[in-house]
């Protein structure tokens, strides 16, 4: 494990994950998460507004390991939430946003990566519980070697819930031939006056971007990297602490 310095901007789940837990004030806050695994509901209070990082770190204990994190946001509140899964461990990660309320809304950005012969199973649901309601996923999955990979993503809008505005974004990147990617995005609607979208991809480097990089003077390992480190360099910006940037970047290197 890490020597993290932490302060009051983390929350240091990794040996202790409590079922429930309450955001009062807007803040910035790191969540970490290791070796202990299972279910935690994450309460976001009225009118507050929160920049939420979770980081799903390599663990020594690399059995397999499943969360069921649930966000559940009252009325005015927002949700800023990044999260980097560079596990070395097979793994199931649920992630479902509760917008209660009106008014409410969440951005959700997912970088993922998976190699060896790791599986990963992740399953992101926003329900839309409320009138003005806003939900906006994006994630990014890079397989290698024989891995498996699949992703289900649900935007669940619910009857009365109108003026509500759902999108959804995956793409997953495939580098060898004998890794399997699988996606599964869902749009459920009960509702007239809303406004959703859908996107979804898999497939291989673009090959005009490595063509690129090549006339740069890279590589094709070192532009392989670059491309791989752009996906997760919107969570990794949200790191202060260099030690631990610095562990991420280097887990991550080692990964590609």
């Amino acid at each position: 494990m890490i020597n993290i310095k932490l302060n009051e901007s983390y929350i240091d789940f990794r040996d202790n994950l409590p079922s429930n837990f309450t955001f009062s004030e807007s803040e910035n806050k790191i969540i970490l998460l290791e070796n202990k695994f299972g279910s935690v509901d994450l309460n976001i209070e009225q009118d507050v507004e929160m920049k939420v990082v979770i980081l799903f770190l390599p663990s020594k204990e690399n059995s397999k390991k499943e969360f069921n994190i649930t966000f559940n946001l009252m009325k005015n509140s927002k949700l800023d939430l990044k999260i980097s899964n560079i596990a070395n461990y097979n793994c199931d990660d649920n992630f479902t946003i509760n917008l209660n309320e009106e008014n409410t809304a969440v951005e959700f950005y997912n970088s993922t990566i998976i190699n060896k012969d790791i599986k990963k199973n992740s399953v992101i649901k926003s329900v839309h519980n409320a009138r003005n309601s806003y939900s906006n996923i994006k994630t990014y999955e890079v397989l290698k070697d024989t891995s498996k990979g699949f992703i289900r993503c649900i935007s669940d809008i619910k009857k009365g819930s109108n003026q509500a505005e759902a999108h959804q974004e995956l793409r997953l990147l495939v580098l060898d031939k004998e890794a399997k990617a699988d996606s599964d995005p869902v749009l459920l609607i009960d509702e007239n006056d809303i406004v959703a979208s859908h996107a979804n991809a898999i497939g291989m480097l673009d090959p005009d971007q490595v063509f690129y990089l090549l006339s740069r003077g890279l590589n094709k390992t070192q532009a392989q990297e670059l491309i791989i480190n752009g996906y997760f360099e919107p969570v990794f910006q949200e790191i202060g602490d260099e030690e631990l940037l610095n562990h991420l970047k280097e887990k991550l290197k080692e990964m590609i």
